[in-house]
């Protein structure tokens, strides 16, 4: 596969040039900096032009195989959001026993909502999921229990937003920087679940990472690692079913990547 790569803006300026012309404040480095700018603007669009000539001209047995790699990781996203969306739906069910009622209540229902869009986003990619039951590594207890719950939701956020780190990666390396980027909106998301937890948990602080760690070092990694952690082993007692919610709810906006 053919590799592009764009320069940034600040490979652009050459080493020797002088820190009066390289400030971005100086008035006499403007004229540069808008042709260093253009330039760079002219890179990004070619790079882009060249992904595009590519992917229209790819031998036909080498495009199929990126669209069955990237029907397998969609079918892995949508396990992973039938997954969440079947979480976030019996915390909600459950409320009043894991003491979840007011704002507390009304964010799980706006996960809830967006688990189910990411799903809706997955499979209209191509995604099927592998199984629609699921296990939670405390089973019943899981929702019977206000910490067994929140343990279990920081866990799955935790997991989720490693996944969705390695698919950025992977997606770099196949060259679809807008499937990259997409991982990124979803990993933003998710990372905004996890805070909501430690919020109702009363953590302290509630936004704890300046960074995200890397977990994987490729989304195809992530059914082997969530079903070590619990979370695909349905089994009597411990066997809940995907149910798909309304995707749609108040206040939940910028629906479509």
């Amino acid at each position: 596969m053919a590799i592009f790569k764009l320069r940034r803006i600040s490979d652009e300026v050459p080493a020797g040039m002088p820190a009066a012309t390289a400030d971005p404040t100086a008035s006499s480095s403007r004229p540069i900096r808008r042709r260093r700018l253009l330039e760079a603007a002219e890179t990004i669009v070619a790079g882009a032009a060249a992904v595009a000539l590519w992917d229209a001209h790819a031998d036909p047995a080498e495009a199929a195989g990126i669209g069955s790699t990237l029907e397998e990781y969609f079918s892995i996203l949508a396990t992973g959001e039938a997954l969440f969306v079947t979480f976030y739906r019996q915390a909600v069910v459950n409320h009043e026993k894991l003491g979840i009622n007011g704002d507390a209540l009304n964010a799980l229902r706006a996960i809830l909502t967006e688990e189910q869009i990411h799903y809706n986003f997955a499979v209209a990619r191509g995604g099927t999921p592998a199984t629609t039951h699921f296990s939670f590594p405390h089973g019943k207890k899981t929702f019977e229990n206000r910490s067994l719950f929140l343990e279990t939701q920081q866990l799955s956020e935790e997991l989720t937003n490693g996944a969705l780190l390695a698919w950025i990666r992977d997606m770099a390396a196949l060259g679809r920087p807008r499937l990259a980027q997409i991982g990124g909106q979803l990993m933003q998301t998710e990372g905004g679940h996890r805070v909501v937890g430690r919020v109702i948990m009363g953590a302290d602080p509630w936004d704890d990472w300046a960074f995200g760690p890397v977990a994987l070092t490729s989304f195809l990694q992530v059914p082997g690692v969530v079903k070590a952690h619990g979370f695909l082993s349905p089994r009597p007692g411990n066997d809940f079913e995907y149910h798909p919610v309304s995707a749609t709810f108040p206040g939940v906006i910028h629906t479509t990547p």
